[in-house]
């Protein structure tokens, strides 16, 4: 095969692997977008395809099929709606196998690209309401107001509830959307950091079936860098004040942390069961209690609290243990 036929063929597959990541990205963001319950999940996958665009054809391939599919998704909504596309699974589609194969461990190119993608998200956000002409609060009170009001819908439209009944659960609603409301950076946090750490699994796969090496440790291993018991401390005592100015940003810091120290205190359990002669019986226990009774979860939320101390992961010598 001579030079020029080579150089063809490359730039062929380069093509097919871009469309592939840009349609594959386009399309499953658009679900999310415009098809219920299902487009929720697609959602999760968006960046999905980008990352394996990385890994095939490369940065500038990746950067393209990047380019491309938030065209078309500008295209097929509104061009904030590709402005939103590129600052959640866009950026998170290209920074995570960026770092990976950087050689960043897992866990830290899941949290920095968590930060980039919710930094990127919120300039977004206060672009969209100022093209809008609204607050950025006020737009949200907008959107939870329609969630709400369409849930209470369905409750009307079904047979043998009350007025009382109704009253009980427009109020319950009332409830949550406030509730909403407040920790809504924090939920848009949690939901960038659940796409990124999908994608961080399909990512690993992949490389995996490429030969890469990439230091993604297993679940078991998962630590929350040390550094962040602070913000979770300062948080803690911030919520004793009386003013929101302080205890709202204070309560969306906590339940972030809360959620990653939630996951170092499963990692915890799983290595322990792990040591055991049941270890596969007992995975299935834990995760079935934990989803029964969800009023455990702060428990194993503050093993991942005091393991910064008691390292519970590391394994003892005898010698230790009987001191």
């Amino acid at each position: 095969m001579s030079t020029t036929e080579q150089l063809r063929t490359s730039a062929g597959q380069h093509l097919r692997t871009m469309l592939l990541g840009a349609a594959g990205s386009a399309v499953l963001f658009s679900a999310s977008l415009a098809v219920p319950f299902i487009g929720f999940i697609a959602g999760f996958l968006a960046a999905v395809p980008l990352c394996y665009t990385r890994l095939e054809g490369g940065r500038k391939t990746a950067l393209l099929a990047m380019a491309v599919a938030a065209l078309l998704v500008g295209i097929g909504f509104n061009p904030l709606a590709g402005l939103w596309f590129l600052a959640q699974c866009g950026l998170i589609g290209l920074l995570l196998p960026e770092l990976a194969l950087r050689g960043m461990a897992g866990s830290r190119a899941l949290l920095w690209t968590t930060m980039a993608a919710t930094l990127a998200s919120a300039l977004v956000a206060f672009v969209m309401a100022a093209t809008a002409g609204q607050n950025l609060l006020t737009m949200a009170q907008q959107e939870v107001a329609n969630g709400m009001s369409q849930a209470l819908k369905l409750y009307e439209q079904q047979q043998g509830l009350s007025p009382q009944d109704l009253e009980t659960i427009k109020q319950g609603l009332q409830n949550i959307a406030a509730t909403l409301l407040r920790i809504l950076p924090a939920l848009g946090t949690l939901n960038l950091l659940l796409v990124a750490s999908i994608s961080l699994l399909f990512l690993r796969r992949m490389a995996i079936q490429r030969a890469l090496t990439l230091k993604v440790e297993p679940f078991s291993n998962f630590r929350v860098p040390d550094i962040l018991i602070w913000p979770l401390i300062v948080a803690g005592f911030s919520m004793l004040a009386t003013t929101p100015l302080i205890t709202t940003p204070a309560l969306n810091v906590l339940a972030v942390l809360a959620v990653l120290y939630f996951c170092q205190g499963l990692a915890v359990l799983l290595t322990m069961i792990a040591r055991t002669s049941y270890a596969g019986v007992l995975k299935v226990m834990l995760i079935a209690v934990l989803l029964l009774q969800p009023y455990l979860a702060p428990v194993v939320a503050f093993i991942g609290i005091f393991d910064l101390w008691g390292d519970f992961r590391t394994p003892r010598t005898k010698q230790e243990e009987n001191l």
